[in-house]
């Protein structure tokens, strides 16, 4: 006769690779090294192996050894050393394992386990988001969250919780040591005045709120943005909520190629030299990692999950541009509420996502009322902006108001907020037929 009794799963685990991962680093700190940033203490599934490897964790990064004796005294003076089993079992640990050689294999057994304890937790609670009949929560939105977990999940990136600073202090120390030798954690924008006002370029986490009225170039001004970061390998995304996908295509073909706009949409009677620099440029951009998105009135979380969507297609996504705010749209009382929700949950995407977003936005008209540069002021729901954003950048030409011999082809960005930097005013030259923005050093080789 069957047994039919339901039977209790076990969450994954592996007692034997937390004992033998313990063990390698207690005879030899050096394994440490090797496995440090890949496993935390949240992986172990036993709260005394967690604890054993906390202790460890804090002792290596202040620089002090770790063996049985000063593992269990630290335990002792946090009050775990009898609860873990005290020097027994830390001798155990230490006897499990005859070298530290297999440790790095042992640090992928706990943390595969880890992430398969996660999956099960992520599959309990897509049942209970599923099954809520709350009408505020939308399908979009539960899938946009799926998402975003299981790219978390998927990167091997910890669960929500808080974490002790000395767990963070390593990671913290390589990323200052990459410095140190000239690794830049920056994101280059193309334009080497607008990298120096932002400390060298923009970084992820960052939300970026570029503001000008109609037709001074801010949807241009992203053009160069974009592909001098995907030209560096980092995967872009593109949210076009105004321009079709083929009119953006069109104005990077035109900015790549050093091609009037105007031939590249209408060719019939363009010169020779237009297709050279049609082809030039497709072979350029063809090799970008960009992807487009061209649908109208996205709302926030849709935006989240093509982001989810670009993440586990290149294992990236460092660059989002929205263009723009205004044409979003989202759950609130007033459109003044959805503007606002939008935006802080832009930053909040930027960090949850390990971005930098780079968001568009309108001024008002009150800004067409004076021939003077915009104002902080001048953005639309300018209050929750400035709460939110990073870097605010507020983008003129006075062209656009007086026209003369002189100023046709200049341009100012002023960073009106700049968190991490100095605000200031950076000069740039454009050129309007082909859609380019340039230092304005450059201006004498046009």
């Amino acid at each position: 006769m069957a047994d039919d009794t339901p039977k209790l799963m076990v969450p994954p685990h592996s007692v034997e690779a937390e004992q033998s991962l313990l063990g390698g680093v207690l005879i030899d700190n050096r394994a440490w090294q090797a496995v440090r940033g890949r496993v935390v203490a949240g992986d172990f599934y036993s709260r005394d192996h967690a604890d054993v490897w906390q202790a460890l964790d804090q002792l290596l990064t202040a620089d002090r050894p770790a063996d049985v004796v000063t593992v269990f005294q630290h335990l002792q003076r946090a009050g775990r050393a009898d609860a873990v089993g005290g020097l027994p079992y830390l001798n155990q640990l230490a006897q499990c394992v005859p070298s530290a050689a297999n440790s790095a294999a042992y640090a992928g057994i706990v943390q595969q386990c880890s992430q398969r304890r996660r999956l099960m937790r992520l599959g309990q609670d897509v049942v209970a988001r599923a099954a809520d009949g709350d009408v505020k929560t939308s399908v979009v939105d539960v899938l946009a969250w799926v998402q975003q977990q299981v790219g978390e999940i998927a990167q091997g990136q910890v669960d929500a919780v808080p974490r002790l600073m000395s767990e963070l202090l390593p990671g913290w120390m390589d990323e200052l040591q990459a410095r140190a030798d000239g690794k830049i954690d920056a994101i280059g924008t193309g334009l080497s005045g607008v990298n120096r006002a932002l400390g060298g370029g923009m970084r992820r986490g960052e939300l970026i709120v570029l503001g000008a009225r109609p037709s001074m170039g801010k949807s241009a001004l992203t053009l160069g943005w974009v592909r001098a970061v995907a030209g560096a390998g980092l995967p872009v995304l593109v949210c076009s909520l105004e321009d079709s996908a083929n009119m953006l295509i069109s104005r990077h073909v035109a900015s790549a190629g050093r091609a009037p706009l105007e031939q590249v949409r209408l060719p019939q009677h363009a010169p020779d030299s237009l297709w050279a620099a049609v082809s030039d440029a497709v072979e350029v951009l063809g090799a970008l990692p960009v992807w487009v998105d061209d649908r109208p009135g996205l709302s926030l979380a849709e935006v989240a999950s093509k982001v989810a969507y670009v993440r586990a297609k290149s294992g990236d996504c460092a660059f989002v541009v929205v263009d723009y705010l205004q044409l979003m749209e989202d759950v609130g009382e007033t459109r003044s509420n959805e503007l606002a929700n939008i935006v802080r949950g832009l930053k909040n995407l930027a960090k949850r996502m390990n971005c930098a977003v780079l968001l568009l936005s309108q001024l008002s008209r009150e800004a067409d009322k004076t021939n003077a540069p915009p104002r902080l002021d001048h953005l639309a729901e300018s209050g929750a902006i400035e709460q939110a954003a990073d870097i605010i950048g507020l983008l003129w030409r006075e062209s656009r108001r007086n026209p003369k011999p002189d100023n046709l082809n200049k341009a100012q960005l002023e960073f009106a907020k700049n968190k991490n930097a100095s605000t200031c005013t950076v000069q740039l030259y454009f050129d309007g037929k082909t859609q380019r923005f340039e230092d304005m050093a450059m201006e004498g080789g046009h």
